[in-house]
């Protein structure tokens, strides 16, 4: 079954990423679907998961947006496996945890693209990068995170019947 799940939120996240999210991009910055993705995922299955998932969505933004090979998905299986490290220890109930690491995995994301970047000789303005691509997307991510944290809720999320009051 996860199986399953796994090769239908790839195909989905891919879906997203290419065809509906280009059009409602904000001041040029599209939202980080991938980046979502994986830490829900993480928070929900663990790091192997997590880890497993970010790697194979970002080979798959590798191929198809990145100049550079293994970029993405270097970034996108290093935040899984960091965010499933504490699987164990969020409450999965409380919304302010995704949100609080879709704030964080952000901006852990576009610094470490933003080093890679620089480093491999790319032309990136550290001022503009922060200012009109970090900004934007850390509120679109933020905004994202919850129906996208839900929507994993319901999937990996058993319901418990409880009897009597408290």
């Amino acid at each position: 079954m996860i199986v399953l799940i796994f090769v239908l939120v790839v195909l989905i996240n891919f879906i997203l990423q290419t065809a509906i999210f280009p059009y409602i991009s904000v001041f040029g910055v599209e939202p980080n679907i991938a980046l979502l993705v994986v830490i829900s995922m993480a928070i929900f299955k663990g790091r192997f998961y997590g880890a497993f998932l970010g790697f194979t969505i970002g080979v798959i933004q590798d191929i198809i947006f990145s100049p550079v090979l293994g970029v993405n998905s270097f970034i996108l299986f290093f935040a899984g496996y960091l965010v499933g490290l504490i699987e164990n220890k969020v409450i999965k109930d409380n919304l302010f945890i995704p949100l609080l690491l879709s704030i964080l995995g952000t901006i852990y994301y576009n610094f470490t693209y933003y080093i890679f970047m620089f480093f491999l000789s790319k032309n990136i303005s550290f001022l503009s990068f922060t200012k009109d691509v970090l900004l934007v997307e850390i509120i679109y991510n933020s905004i994202l995170s919850m129906p996208i944290y839900k929507i994993f809720s319901k999937i990996f999320v058993v319901p418990q019947i409880r009897f009597g009051s408290k």
